[in-house]
């Protein structure tokens, strides 16, 4: 039986903006179990993202953003046990709070907020991290980067979007859920010697999303309110070993408006994300704007998914293939730290350069001593396709590429200068076509840059 402890009715004007709106509460001595609801009705776009704070930090998020009509939001938590957004723990006495992040206001929102304690715990099901979590052994491993369980805006629970990642062939899998880190220990749970499974969360910010990658411990990501910024979030990754990505920068409402972002610092860039279409033409050129600057930011795809096998969002459609010194969590942040990585539907890709005695690969330099010569080697095609060559982001050669045996190709440059080249694959248009061929839908494989001094 639940005893109410604090109970709110608020409002919100529709001309109220984007902001964090607190409520406090207090919790007495001898509370084992705290129960939180949110209640309000929803007609138009209006995001609402209540978070929950003890004395000591963050104990979870709960979010619906698809949901009309009546919309209740709840947290459930105590020692053992935690609602899915939620985190386990002691119910510390105190002073806690409540933040509703309004990502998105539309229309006048009432709301009700009711919070609920017992001093008697309830059993939860509690996670032991597996003993392998991947393996030993060097080489390309594929995976994916961005994925979403019920411990945020995703369909399905932990168990099952692992369940997907084994059947879809992942190597290794990054969990990144808004604001969240509740899906953790169940993920570390699910690894094993051919799964190696990543830590991480999703900056969902009101100017722009990114992910946190290889963290060992929650990033607070609400950085709307002027006391801390996108940059102080990346300090705090890096200090962790983990690394930033921006994630899908032209979809719109979703997309990257944070000015005040030093890219200098980002670590990875989303340049295909298979929900925003042909946006990713646009974050190509972005991509190359930054790598024109001299930034060695690494290109890596994105699924995104919210339901692990269903239509756009299932696993393994499209993956990141990171060369790394073994299968495991830090292995494959190092290796794509190093950049030597691509992305790809289904073909693998070798890709080195060479300049006299100096050899290169993918995220590399090669000091240019006289010719460049680029060695390509592409595997698995199953459909005939065009393969681009990109010298300092303008097209530099193509090539037609037959499917069903492996393709290898030898260029030189004669006049290299210092730059980078990058490789595009896209499937063979249409017979008459060939100026469409860089096209979003047509997308096989997109190579990270190697750069020449």
């Amino acid at each position: 039986t639940m005893t109410p402890l604090w109970q709110h009715d608020g409002h919100i004007s529709k001309d109220a903006g984007k902001h964090y709106l607190c409520h406090s509460f207090g919790v007495p001595e001898g509370v084992k179990q705290l129960s939180f609801s949110m209640s309000f009705h929803k007609n138009g776009s209006t995001q609402l993202y209540p978070s929950l704070f003890s004395p000591d930090g963050y104990r979870g998020t709960r979010m619906k953003p698809g949901a009309m009509g009546e919309v209740m939001l709840e947290l459930r938590l105590s020692e053992h046990h935690a609602s899915p957004g939620a985190l386990r723990g002691e119910i510390t006495p105190g002073s806690w709070q409540i933040q509703l992040d309004v990502q998105w206001i539309d229309e006048d929102m009432p709301y009700s907020i009711k919070v609920e304690t017992s001093d008697v715990e309830v059993s939860g099901k509690t996670f032991q991290p597996s003993t392998h979590n991947g393996r030993d052994g060097a080489g390309y491993y594929k995976g994916e980067l961005h994925a979403h369980t019920f411990h945020s805006d995703g369909s399905s629970s932990v168990s099952e979007t692992i369940t997907a990642a084994r059947k879809y062939g992942l190597d290794y899998f990054s969990l990144t859920d808004h604001f969240t880190s509740a899906g953790w220990e169940e993920l570390e749970s699910l690894a094993g010697e051919n799964l190696a499974v990543i830590k991480g969360i999703e900056l969902t910010g009101h100017w722009g999303h990114g992910n946190l990658q290889g963290l060992s411990s929650w990033v607070d990501t609400f950085i709307d309110d002027g006391k801390r910024t996108i940059n102080d979030v990346i300090d705090e990754t890096h200090a962790q070993g983990g690394l930033f990505s921006v994630n899908h920068a032209f979809s719109l409402n979703l997309g990257w408006r944070y000015h005040d972002l030093d890219w200098g610092k980002v670590d990875l860039f989303e340049i295909y994300h298979h929900l925003t279409g042909s946006n990713n033409m646009a974050q190509l050129g972005l991509w190359d704007a930054l790598l024109q600057r001299g930034l060695k930011t690494v290109g890596v795809g994105a699924i995104d998914s919210h339901d692990p096998h269903s239509g756009q969002h299932r696993l393994g459609q499209v993956c990141t293939h990171v060369y790394a010194d073994a299968l495991k969590p830090d292995a494959i942040i190092r290796g794509l730290k190093t950049g030597n990585a691509y992305v790809s539907f289904e073909p693998e890709l070798s890709f080195t350069a060479s300049s006299h005695h100096d050899t290169a690969k993918m995220g590399e330099d090669v000091a240019i001593d006289g010719n460049v010569h680029l060695q390509i080697r592409l595997e698995n095609l199953t459909r005939p396709a065009h393969l681009l060559v990109m010298k300092n982001g303008l097209h530099y050669t193509s090539v037609p590429v037959p499917a069903g045996q492996p393709f290898e190709l030898e260029l030189t440059d004669t006049k290299p200068g210092k730059g980078y080249y990058r490789l595009e694959l896209y499937a063979t248009p249409r017979e008459g076509s060939f100026e469409a061929v860089r096209e979003w839908d047509k997308t096989l494989l997109l190579s990270n840059p190697i750069f020449t001094l």
